[in-house]
Parts: structure tokens; C-alpha cells; sequence
């Protein structure tokens, strides 16, 4: 089942932080992916279980060593 989520992300300031966001959550089968440098926040679809979620969105941002996530929240 797909579901709509979102996370916050420290060290963006830029357009060039969004699109490396993007890509790599795009890379990892994220869809719908639309990240805001300057409210700090991404939204995502995926159908990962929250386990795999996690699992996956720490692999992520630890290759994005400025960058951080946090606040995983389900959107209805």
C-alpha cells in the first residue's frame, strides 16, 4: 500500500541541496518526491513498510553527509 509521507531536512539552502534530495530519494523508488529547501521539509510517496522506511531514509542521508531528516510523519 502506498502512502503519502513527509520529513523535515536540516542543511538544505539551496536549489542544488533540493535537486541532490530529490534525486536521491527518487533513486531509492520514492515517487511523487517534492522537497522545499526553504520550509525543510520533503514529501514522498512509498510503499515501503515503516521498518524499510527508516532503514532506507538513514542509508540515504548518511551518503548525504550535510544533511539530516527527521519528524517521518504519515499525511492523510
Amino acid at each position: 500500500m502506498e502512502n503519502n509521507l513527509s520529513i523535515a531536512i536540516s542543511g538544505m539552502h539551496c536549489a542544488g541541496c533540493k535537486n541532490l534530495i530529490t534525486m536521491s530519494l527518487e533513486d531509492e523508488c520514492m515517487k511523487d518526491v517534492r522537497v522545499d529547501e526553504k520550509a525543510g521539509r520533503a514529501t514522498f510517496v512509498s510503499d515501503k513498510d515503516d521498518a524499510a522506511l527508516r532503514t532506507t531514509l538513514d542509508r540515504v542521508f548518511s551518503e548525504l553527509k550535510d544533511y539530516r531528516y527527521s519528524d517521518l510523519t504519515r499525511l492523510k
